[in-house]
């Protein structure tokens, strides 16, 4: 979990990642879908109770060819789907959370790698 904060209020963020599914029998090369879902709480610094909440969650489509192998598909689902996807939910958060009437928060850049690496993300095969 990380913590953003302003004066009044703090903004905590909390990360999970979701399996990915491959596709199998589509063509010459592999879809794989995956994402990330980020959870966003602010509190009042005065009373800790809640200002607002939401959950944001993205999700990718990537291709790879036929011949990745298991070691490289889990990577693909663990770190690096989510890695480029998280600059795109950052920017939503952080948009959403302006346009909402907060003070433009500062989501801190998150080692999306070192995250994912202790995650359970699997590789789900799933006929086209």
């Amino acid at each position: 979990m990380l913590i953003s904060q302003k004066d009044e209020y703090e903004v905590k963020y909390s990360f999970s990642f979701r399996d990915a599914l491959k596709y199998t029998d589509v063509a010459d090369r592999v879809p794989y879908v995956t994402g990330m879902k980020v959870q966003v709480v602010i509190l009042s610094k005065a009373d800790s109770h809640e200002i607002a909440k939401g959950v944001f969650e993205i999700t990718g489509l990537f291709s790879g060819p036929g011949t990745l192998s298991e070691k490289q598909e889990e990577t693909l689902a663990r770190t690096q789907g989510p890695a480029i996807l998280f600059p795109y939910v950052r920017a939503v958060i952080s948009q959403t959370l302006y346009n909402a009437g907060f003070a433009v928060p500062i989501i801190p850049l998150v080692n999306v790698n070192a995250m994912a690496r202790d995650t359970k993300v699997r590789v789900i095969g799933k006929e086209g």
